[in-house]
């Protein structure tokens, strides 16, 4: 009994050991949660669930240190809100994951999603009631940009208002930033679940079989017919936000569905497994210039269409599963 626990406790630091490496390590800490759900392969769902929890933990004191947060009044307390958002919103996510388990992929994708959104209300709540500190973040905020980045500009563009450039630069990131979110819990789920039913002769079937409700693309249209309709109708800076958000999350949950089509069509030809093909879709989406245009736009077109028809078993097996 006692070596099993030592076990599972080493198990555990070297987890979290790996996650938080990867948590500071660029891109790679949009997935720096996945190492972690490994942990509820051998231990169960509510030890990895707490194990999250402890990673999230480190990472707030971690900051906190690390920023001089303490003593530094409302300020700093906001740039600490900031900083962890990110990190709340995955791990969060991790443990809705876990607790979802027999639920269908969308909705569980779509619960997953849920901490961040309520935290994004919750911070827009916050900051526009106290207007006087919004103002003194984003000047904050344009410090250190100007200083990072304002020499570069000088050079490219002369007399370019940099507080001009930082509002757009805000802007796009909240734009994207639920969609953006999604992409990280969808790749950190997909190697956790990938790895969970490696050994299952039935799991690259069932992504070749995921399908979503036919009804479920009007999410897709409406959000986008709305954004058109921004374009040429004023309305509140927020709702545009909120706007481009939901869009760009249709997009993403249609990605989805669009990899499974290309992976079915793929599948018929030879014995590439779905792992290796999301590894392959990365790479071009983000290393070879036009590849990322045709890979951003016609996977959710794919998905798309595939609710129309039926491109899985158009000329070949029938792979949609109609439970």
């Amino acid at each position: 009994m006692m070596d099993n626990r030592l076990r599972a406790v080493g198990e555990a630091v070297l987890l979290l050991l790996l996650s938080l490496v990867m948590s500071q390590i660029g891109v790679a800490s949009l997935i720096a949660v996945a190492p972690l759900l490994f942990f509820s392969i051998r231990h169960g769902r509510k030890s990895a669930s707490l194990l999250i929890a402890i990673f999230f933990l480190i990472l707030l004191l971690l900051d906190i240190l690390r920023g001089g947060i303490i003593g530094s009044g409302k300020l700093g307390c906001a740039i600490l809100m900031i900083d962890m958002y990110v990190p709340l919103s995955l791990s969060a996510a991790g443990i809705v994951w876990l607790g979802t388990k027999g639920k269908g992929v969308m909705k569980r994708l779509f619960l997953t999603l849920l901490p961040a959104l309520v935290l994004a209300l919750g911070y827009v709540v916050f900051f526009y009631t106290d207007r006087a500190l919004l103002d003194t973040l984003i000047g904050s905020f344009e410090d250190v940009f100007a200083a990072l980045f304002g020499p570069v500009f000088e050079i490219l563009l002369p007399g370019v208002d940099i507080s001009l450039v930082v509002y757009i630069a805000m802007l796009m990131i909240l734009s994207l930033m639920l969609p953006v979110l999604l992409c990280s819990i969808c790749a950190s789920c997909f190697i956790f679940e990938t790895a969970l039913h490696s050994r299952e002769s039935e799991w690259e079937e069932k992504v070749m079989r995921l399908e979503y409700s036919p009804d479920a693309v009007w999410g897709f249209i409406i959000s986008w017919a709305l954004v058109l309709v921004l374009r040429f109708v004023s309305a509140p800076l927020l709702l545009e936000i909120a706007v481009l958000n939901a869009a760009g999350i249709w997009t993403v949950l249609y990605a989805i569905e669009g990899f499974s089509v290309l992976y079915a069509r793929i599948r018929r030809r030879s014995a590439m497994r779905s792992m290796t093909l999301l590894i392959l879709v990365l790479l071009f989406g983000t290393i070879i210039p036009g590849i990322n245009f045709i890979v951003l736009i016609g996977l959710p077109l794919v998905g798309v269409l595939e609710s129309f028809f039926d491109l899985k078993k158009l000329g070949g097996k029938d792979y949609e599963d109609h439970s």
